[in-house]
């Protein structure tokens, strides 16, 4: 088995102050206004436990039957400033990345520079793999921001 190990970052410029960005990522009503599933799809089970040690696990049957389950455990936590997590991707029962996330929140004045940096080691799909959970990783993150400043979501594309 080949292992693909890639980097990517994501930044985004917020009209909002970053404890708006922040909250946003601490419970679970707040995380599931914009980590969601693109499609239309069963929730299987869906849990967040927003401190060190805590899990997060959000896992869903999509209409072709797949099953996708995102298990991730909290590693650090700076309010306003900080979020590190490391987390197992799964699709039907076989493990696809094991991956390091970062959030930094940069305060800008009255706004936040949001910076997502994603390291991970793929175990099957290669660059493609990688691509496609950028491009997965920076409509989330797009999400986040329409909803902290008010506009709508967009479509996943």
């Amino acid at each position: 088995m080949t292992v693909t190990n890639a980097t990517f970052v994501i930044e985004r410029q917020l009209s909002v102050p970053r404890r708006q960005v922040f909250a946003a990522y601490t419970s679970l009503e707040a995380k599931s206004a914009w980590f969601k599933t693109p499609i239309e799809a069963e929730i299987l089970d869906r849990s967040l436990d927003f401190s060190v040690g805590g899990k997060e696990r959000f896992r869903a049957r999509w209409p072709s039957g797949l099953i996708s389950d995102f298990q991730a455990t909290y590693h650090d936590i700076v309010e306003n400033e900080r979020i590190v997590l490391v987390y197992d991707l799964f699709h039907d029962d076989k493990k696809l990345s094991v991956s390091l996330q970062t959030i930094e929140l940069k305060a800008e004045g009255d706004e936040t520079r949001l910076i997502h940096t994603e390291q991970a080691a793929y175990f099957s799909g290669g660059m493609e793999a990688v691509q496609g959970r950028e491009h997965g990783t920076a409509w989330h993150v797009d999400n986040l921001v329409a909803i902290l400043e008010g506009r709508e979501a967009r479509a996943f594309g």
